[in-house]
């Protein structure tokens, strides 16, 4: 036990790495806060926002590719926003079912989801594209170094 405790003690977590993961928690905790005053759960907003994004008609596994959500959650989400009435599934080709928005989905997308992406999109206006590209080029490398990482640890 005294091994592990000094092996603790004398661990350094990188400056870099404790200021981005700040920054990311707080950011995920402000969108926390707006999905959940708006009465969604994370799962929720996700399924929607991939619907405004995909375009109606769009599928389960696609909402789980473009969100990196596994497809049993994206499953349980889209039955719970069916029976809420918000969505409708439609019969595809075989054993594709089709995501549609019913009319009070619409409306529900309108003044729950559309107000949050609009205000993405104002701040996004409001940051010079050569700053947006940096923190795109910047991010990019993190992400994939950090991707290479993961399998590498595996």
């Amino acid at each position: 036990m005294v091994s592990f405790f000094i092996m603790i003690k004398d661990f350094v977590i990188n400056d870099k790495v404790k200021y981005l993961n700040n920054m990311l928690c707080e950011i995920d905790n402000l969108y926390q806060m707006l999905i959940q005053n708006k009465g969604l759960s994370d799962s929720e907003y996700v399924v929607l926002f991939s619907i405004l994004e995909l375009g109606e008609g769009c599928l389960q596994k696609d909402i789980a590719k473009n969100s990196y959500i596994n497809k049993k959650t994206i499953n349980s989400t889209i039955k719970k926003l069916e029976k809420n009435g918000i969505i409708e599934l439609r019969a595809g080709k075989y054993p594709n079912m089709h995501i549609y928005l019913t009319d009070f989905g619409k409306d529900y997308i309108k003044d729950n989801v559309i107000p949050i992406v609009e205000m993405e999109n104002s701040i996004m206006g409001s940051v010079p594209d050569s700053d947006f590209d940096n923190f795109v080029s910047t991010y990019s490398k993190y992400s994939q170094i950090f991707k290479d990482e993961v399998v590498n640890l595996n």
